[in-house]
């Protein structure tokens, strides 16, 4: 090996552990590994961003509902509100027998968390459009609404679910189903766009 060949290794050697040096790079290899090197079609984007918004509320507001009743001793010791007492009653005004409905919520949260967690790693899929992303997206959602209508009953689901997370359920199915649609022309050999080929997907390197 000749003194320019050494130094060649050295350089590349030593820009190596510079570039692991800075927390940058780690970042932006982790988001390659989860995301992909390419970024897919704006419509692919566009449902990809819609549907991780609402996932993340949903998540957030069953990992309130779990840490609050779990914390529920806690709370009453340090801010006096009764949350048992909260929930009792209204499992009373369902129907529910004496501490079923808090039982029945708390289990129901927790699952929550599980299933809009598998959700999300079905847009990481959805984003990178894998066929799979349907049923790590779709499964979880029907369970949940099954869940809430079956296992918490449906007059909770109709009365207690506000309109707000009716609607952003339907926004979900209807962009995955739609999405889904898209695909499959696309792998077909068509547009994943209802107005035809865009500028930006011929300019762009599809995705297997």
């Amino acid at each position: 090996m000749t003194e320019a060949e050494r130094e060649e290794k050295e350089r590349i050697k030593r820009e190596k552990i510079r570039k692991f040096e800075s927390p940058l790079p780690f970042v932006l290899i982790l988001r390659n590994l989860i995301f992909g090197k390419k970024k897919p079609d704006i419509y692919t984007r566009i449902a990809f961003y819609v549907g991780t918004v609402i996932s993340l509320i949903f998540l957030l507001w069953n990992g309130i509902t779990y840490y609050a009743i779990v914390s529920r001793d806690w709370i009453l010791s340090q801010k006096g509100i009764r949350i048992e007492s909260i929930i009792e009653k209204r499992g009373h005004d369902l129907e529910f027998e004496s501490g079923d409905f808090l039982n029945r919520l708390q289990v129901a949260s927790a699952l929550s968390l599980i299933l809009w967690t598998v959700f999300f790693v079905g847009l990481v899929f959805l984003y990178r459009k894998k066929k799979i992303f349907i049923y790590l997206t779709m499964v979880p959602l029907a369970l949940y609404i099954m869940m809430s209508i079956f296992y918490l009953s449906f007059t909770y689901f109709s009365q207690d679910t506000t309109m707000f997370d009716k609607i952003a359920l339907l926004v979900l199915a209807l962009i995955l189903i739609v999405h889904s649609y898209l695909m499959g022309n696309e792998r077909k050999g068509g547009s994943i766009s209802f107005f035809g080929e865009s500028q930006e997907e011929d300019d762009s390197n599809n995705f297997e």
